[in-house]
């Protein structure tokens, strides 16, 4: 039998439909934003008069965008120092947080504390700077992906869900069968921790993909390293000497170049990521709330 619905749980279902609406809207519509604005005339875009449709509607950003030679040289960029800089993080946290799980391992509380201080304190930018440097790193394509190999927040989270997601009996009758720590390891506790697998990877790939300062700070001299947002940054700086110079015609190519395919970058920047996230998203809620139930 169904149960009649009072008034008030009718006020209420409907303010909540509404408020996941609005909060839907205002979630996608920064994207819809970009997108729109991707396939607009520059002209319309530079005066502001798009905000709901596209106007001037055609692919010519994205012509431009792909036949700028540094555009897919920072793509490329992008995708390599992803993959690279991921695989290096999980080879690193996955591993460290295990033993870190290990109740009996010696030394635990002591590195824990040390991993734990570095969120909340760090030597700063000149100090990193000279770490790099001392360490021949500098202007080096392996200082992006080497550069902060290990997150701590992740790092905790993965040793936070071996200790309560995956069962010890288990890997005591794997002992008891002869079965190696590192084959326990790999056949039994990492094809039970997808879920937290995929979600740390998710927050590495993000990371990587976003990544900016590591090409900034750390390889000014090898513009053929730099990520797709460093590209784009460089070609908003050339527009601003341009300016300074007064360089018209310059700055008038410069200009209508960055107008025409800002917009377009940050989709094709964006699309990796919004196409693995569907694939990993089952993963995402399962592994969050797996890896923060225990401290």
């Amino acid at each position: 039998m169904k149960i009649k619905e009072s008034r008030g749980d009718r006020i209420f279902y409907a303010f909540v439909y509404f408020m996941i609406i609005f909060l839907s809207l205002v979630c996608i519509y920064p994207l819809w934003l970009v997108i729109i604005n991707s396939i607009s005339d520059p002209h319309y875009v530079s005066l502001g008069e798009v905000w709901l449709l596209p106007k001037g509607f055609g692919f010519d950003a994205y012509k431009e965008a792909f036949a700028d030679e540094r555009i897919l040289s920072g793509y490329w960029q992008t995708i390599l120092q992803t993959v690279v800089g991921t695989a290096v993080n999980m080879a690193l946290t996955i591993p460290a947080a295990y033993a870190l799980s290990k109740k009996n391992m010696i030394g635990r509380s002591f590195f824990m504390t040390m991993i734990v201080i570095t969120m909340y304190f760090g030597g700063g930018l000149i100090p990193s700077f000279i770490n790099i440097s001392n360490l021949g790193l500098l202007n080096n394509w392996w200082v992006i992906p080497l550069n902060g190999a290990v997150a701590s927040y992740n790092l905790i989270v993965a040793r936070t869900f071996f200790s309560s997601g995956v069962p010890t009996e288990l890997e005591e009758a794997a002992e008891i069968d002869g079965c190696s720590v590192p084959g326990t390891f790999f056949r039994i506790v990492l094809p039970l921790s997808k879920a937290m697998l995929g979600v740390i990877m998710l927050y590495y790939v993000v990371a990587h993909w976003n990544n900016f300062t590591s090409c900034l700070y750390y390889t000014p001299g090898k513009p053929e390293y730099w990520s797709l947002q460093m590209v784009l940054r460089d070609m908003m700086q050339q527009i601003t000497n341009a300016a300074a110079q007064e360089n018209q015609e310059l700055m008038d190519y410069y200009a209508k170049l960055v107008d025409q395919i800002k917009y377009a970058v940050i989709v094709i920047a964006a699309v990796p990521v919004l196409i693995l996230y569907p694939f990993l998203q089952k993963y995402f809620d399962k592994g969050v709330m797996l890896g923060s139930v225990k401290g």
